[in-house]
């Protein structure tokens, strides 16, 4: 699933997801390599007056205003799927051979949640989550006051998958905030 939500204030109101890389916009390109990876691609957060790219679906927030959680407890309730694999909308640098080594791994010892670290810094927009941790999603989004991915990692069983620090992961991981960063990534 894909999270293209988000205000962009940084960004100027843009939708991340819409922004152009290399001739191609990044819910193409993200779209585009995860086709054959996966059966269904679920984007979360989707402008209602926009088509969704050819062979997705969309979710809409069951809780609006409650961030990147939202659209992943939307996702979770609309796969079919009893896991999901959670992006970042903003993410153009994906690939596909860390997808299917974290898919590898975490199927050596699934957990609620399977979250990429690098050092101390995890990449929560690039994780594997079971389904099965929905209700435990719902009754944070319902009470949390400022849900945060990472704190509601704390309620759940998480696993991490430690990768080393190398050029090549931390461009994956690089996310579009700013025009700075659209900048350098050239």
């Amino acid at each position: 699933m894909v999270l293209t939500g988000g205000r962009g204030s940084r960004m100027g109101g843009i939708n991340k997801a819409l922004i152009g890389v290399g001739g191609i916009t990044i819910i193409d390109r993200t779209v585009n390599l995860l086709m054959p990876l996966f059966s269904e691609i679920i984007i979360a957060g989707w402008p209602a007056d926009l088509k969704p790219p050819e062979g997705t679906r969309t979710a809409d927030d069951n809780y609006p205003g409650k961030g990147p959680l939202a659209g992943i407890e939307a996702a979770m309730k609309r796969s079919a799927t009893p896991l999901i694999f959670v992006f970042g909308g903003d993410m153009p640098s994906l690939s596909a051979d860390l997808i299917t080594m974290q898919i590898d791994k975490f199927a050596d010892k699934p957990a609620e949640v399977f979250v990429p670290r690098i050092g101390d810094l995890i990449e929560p927009l690039h994780s594997i989550m079971d389904c099965s941790a929905h209700t435990s999603l719902e009754d944070y989004l319902r009470t949390a006051l400022k849900p945060a991915v990472r704190d509601w990692f704390r309620l759940v069983n998480a696993r991490y998958f430690d990768l080393p620090e190398t050029d090549e992961y931390l461009r994956v991981f690089t996310n579009i905030n700013t025009p700075g960063d659209l900048i350098k990534m050239g």
